[in-house]
């Protein structure tokens, strides 16, 4: 299918140059035809007109605020012979080529009294307006309408959407699967041990065993190398937390309580430690590394 896009470049050049790029994005670049400026020396314009309308579907006749009222030499341009806009419309009626005007810049649709006569014609069809605000939108409508009077099937609302819709799945899939690894309990299961410095100085092999159902993580985590029970312990992808009592400190209750926050990478989880109810409440950083065999 071809479109030929007549225009007049005092009144409307920007707006028929977004056309035309919205036009080949939908039918090609050969198949969307709009200036004749390039035309070779010598060569008979009206011929040149003839045969590019001929071979046209549509043409689209781009109508701005001074299309009417463009001038040349004193004359308005459309009361002279050789106008070319005058010309490709009056060629594209003669030969029964569907023509749609299209109003640009909130332009009115020109009366018959205010055209000559070989175009007269041109104000007896349906107009179609594009405005700067919803310009996708109003495109679409004329691309329909142009497959629609050129006998094409319309599919420039169809390919889009079928387009978007197989766009929004494969983002959905991929946040699914996201979602989906991020939640899943991750290998935390087994034996770990970490080189444990305290803040004030001391250091301690501590011992981990995890044992993990669903979200649920029990098991033991030592301090200061005396295995204590977990509670409230948890896994959501690779991220671990639980806490630990220190119930009974030299035969009295001590009140302290142990809260550990880690990421796991592979074989190791990346520790935080705070230690609340004591005398120093400063936050523990160590490195767990899984013990072999123990996977």
């Amino acid at each position: 299918m071809k479109v030929f896009i007549s225009y007049r470049r005092e009144d409307s050049a920007g707006h028929s140059g977004r056309l035309h790029d919205s036009l080949q994005s939908h039918f090609g670049a050969d198949n969307v035809f709009m200036d004749l400026s390039d035309i070779d020396s010598g060569t008979n314009f009206v011929d040149a007109i003839q045969t590019a309308i001929k071979s046209s579907d549509v043409v689209l006749a781009v109508i701005g605020k001074q299309w009417l009222t463009c001038s040349s030499a004193g004359k308005r341009r459309l009361d002279l012979p050789n106008d070319f806009v005058r010309t490709e419309i009056g060629v594209a009626l003669e030969h029964g080529v569907p023509v749609i005007p299209v109003l640009v810049q909130g332009a009115g649709m020109p009366l018959a009294p205010s055209l000559p006569e070989p175009i007269k014609q041109l104000a007896t069809h349906d107009a179609h307006d594009l405005s700067d605000e919803r310009w996708g939108y109003d495109v679409g409508r004329l691309i329909e309408a142009t497959e629609k009077l050129a006998g094409q099937p319309v599919r420039s609302q169809r390919r889009p959407l079928i387009a978007a819709v197989a766009a929004l799945l494969v983002i959905a899939v991929a946040i699914g699967v996201f979602f989906l690894v991020r939640t899943r309990p991750i290998a935390l299961a087994g034996n770990w041990s970490a080189e444990v410095t305290y803040d004030w100085g001391d250091k301690y092999t501590e011992r981990f065993s995890f044992t993990v159902d669903g979200h649920a993580v029990s098991g033991t985590a030592s301090f200061l190398g005396v295995r204590r029970g977990i509670v409230d312990g948890s896994v959501n992808g690779d991220r671990v937390v639980f806490k630990t009592r220190t119930e009974e400190l030299g035969g009295a209750p001590s009140g302290l309580e142990h809260r550990y926050s880690g990421t796991m990478t592979g074989d190791t989880i990346g520790f935080t430690m705070q230690t609340e109810g004591g005398s120093s409440s400063v936050p523990i950083q160590f490195t767990a590394k899984r013990d072999v065999g123990t996977r």
